[in-house]
């Protein structure tokens, strides 16, 4: 039987798991602390910055807090040519650098527009992230690229990371290309039953071939922009993935935040996490923010939001499983300062009062109104089984 809870009784939940003597996480488990963040891209009001990096201050805090940080890459890095915007990207390299100061550590390359400048693109894409991990590890820091291949006849690209005494294993995939061009360089599958099959296989053996704690997939969906519906199609797809051996999905595309499911099982106390979108880190989709609507919920005012979702997850001992200590949604948006920066801001009362002592009384009111909505249209979902 299956039992459903919501954000009302998450806090209460792992409070009360925790002081149990069964999940004593001290002397039986180690922690980790992991941040799943959205799409990362560069519209041409974002790489025209003259500082990218202050792009992120307000997030940054958070963000290096985390033993790993998470987020995808929606645009080739291709440093031949010049930035693009919409509808073939091209992302600036001190852009992607920008990401990893503000503490990022591991990152998708693998979307509906990783194939925007073509098989050329793919590759200096390629060459691009392998220069920024070195230029990272020349200064004692870890990072991980992956969802590009080298050849059309590779397996898929995929990172085995280690954290502590965690072992993960990252492997981010798109069943979405906005054109079939160079599909065999990227970590991409037809969305359709048999491939879907195919691949749920694949993950099953890719699991027993590397053991792991973690089996994280990053998964950029075939689904309907801008809609906060998941169909049954694709939750029945994520189920089987979870059946399979993957731990964590971390689903985008939609550029809208949806709803979070942990999936608790009863016996072993083992924890599975569905996020079925994460909406946008940073973006120039809502360049001009509806601030005097009562209520702005259309398309663009929900594609400057975006969702940092903080996972705190123990090994426990006793039942040889990997249990959930505490889940945090923090909602985030794109602020449009006075000078046309577009930075990243928690979406809490620290912002609003800042706002107000700078006279920026509408955007106050706006991001209320955008907390509000979140939270009333998104959640957390507990599933017992």
């Amino acid at each position: 039987m299956k039992k459903f809870i919501t954000l009302f009784s998450l806090c209460v939940l792992f409070i009360s798991c925790a002081s149990t003597p069964k999940n004593d996480y001290k002397e039986n488990s180690d922690e980790i602390t992991l941040i799943f963040a959205g799409d990362v891209m560069a519209h041409s009001p974002n790489y025209n910055m003259k500082d990218y990096d202050i792009i992120w201050d307000g997030i940054r805090e958070i963000v290096t807090a985390a033993d790993l940080s998470f987020a995808n890459i929606e645009a080739p890095v291709d440093t031949t040519k010049d930035p693009q915007n919409y509808p073939y990207f091209n992302m600036p390299s001190a852009y992607v650098q920008s990401t990893i100061n503000a503490g990022f550590d591991v990152f998708s390359l693998c979307n509906n527009h990783s194939n925007d400048q073509g098989l050329e693109g793919i590759k200096q894409t390629i060459k691009t992230t392998e220069e920024l991990t070195k230029t990272a590890e020349e200064k004692g820091n870890k990072i991980y690229f992956s969802g590009l291949k080298e050849n059309e006849t590779d397996e898929y690209s995929f990172n085995i990371i280690q954290s502590g005494k965690w072992k993960i294993l990252f492997l981010p995939m798109t069943e979405i290309l906005n054109r079939p061009l160079a599909s065999k360089y990227i970590n991409s599958i037809v969305p359709d039953s048999s491939k879907r099959f195919e691949f749920i296989n694949y993950c099953k053996k890719l699991r027993e071939k590397n053991e792991c704690d973690l089996f994280i997939l990053s998964w950029h969906a075939n689904e309907t922009e801008y809609i906060r519906t998941v169909t049954d199609t694709q939750e029945d797809f994520y189920n089987q993935l979870l059946e399979a051996g993957v731990d964590i999905i971390w689903a985008n595309h939609a550029h809208i935040i949806k709803d979070r499911k942990i999936i608790l099982n009863t016996k072993t106390n083992a924890v599975k996490i569905i996020m079925y979108a994460n909406g946008n880190t940073i973006s120039a989709q809502r360049t001009k923010p509806n601030l005097t609507s009562k209520n702005p919920i259309d398309e663009r005012d929900n594609t400057g939001d975006g969702l940092l979702y903080k996972v705190t997850l123990a090994k426990d001992k006793i039942n040889k499983s990997v249990t959930i200590k505490k889940a945090e949604p923090v909602f985030i948006t794109t602020y449009i300062s006075p000078e046309k920066n577009y930075l990243i801001k928690i979406m809490n009362d620290d912002f609003i009062n800042e706002l107000l002592e700078n006279d920026q009384y509408k955007w106050a009111e706006y991001i209320r109104r955008r907390i509000k909505i979140n939270r009333k249209y998104t959640k957390d979902i507990i599933e017992w089984q």
